[in-house]
């Protein structure tokens, strides 16, 4: 009867089981990593004038980050996006990024004269480059005003 006695006194097996499934559980959640994220320390300015740095090191691609990062937030990153595409060939989506820098900078005589200058070096939509790059020369400084009109003279010369 003594072995019998002893028998009783045993945990049964399932709650000794749910006791070791709950422990584990618990912690193991002690133990999962945890993933932080953190605001970029930045402002979009900083991101352009970083782009800027590197691409004057002739570090295209850590330019193309830096413009991308900024694009996020202002539409200026677009534009040296764009600017940078274009210089690379890249001329499908360089064209893409001028727009969106359009839509948030619809007067900005740069962006609408490196829109219309990318139209008439892929000879097409003429039309719009025309009232671009006359959009652009209406908005220009007086320092801008000479190159936009050339472009403007350009496009008309080809159409």
């Amino acid at each position: 009867m003594h072995n019998a006695a002893l028998l009783r006194r045993l945990p049964r097996p399932m709650p000794l089981l749910l006791l070791v499934a709950m422990l584990t559980v618990m912690l193991g959640g002690c133990a999962l990593p945890r993933v932080g994220v953190y605001k970029d320390p930045l402002t979009a300015e900083e991101h352009l004038k970083l782009g800027l740095a590197y691409e004057q090191k002739g570090e295209t691609d850590l330019a193309r980050r830096e413009y991308t990062e900024a694009a996020r937030d202002v539409p200026q990153g677009h534009l040296y996006l764009a600017n940078l595409l274009f210089s690379r060939g890249e001329t499908r989506e360089a064209e893409a990024h001028y727009r969106k820098a359009l839509a948030g900078l619809p007067d900005d005589p740069t962006v609408c004269n490196n829109l219309a200058w990318l139209l008439l070096q892929e000879n097409r939509s003429l039309d719009e480059a025309e009232r671009l790059a006359q959009r652009a020369v209406e908005h220009a400084t007086p320092e801008q005003r000479s190159s936009f009109e050339d472009t403007l003279k350009r496009i008309r010369a080809a159409r």
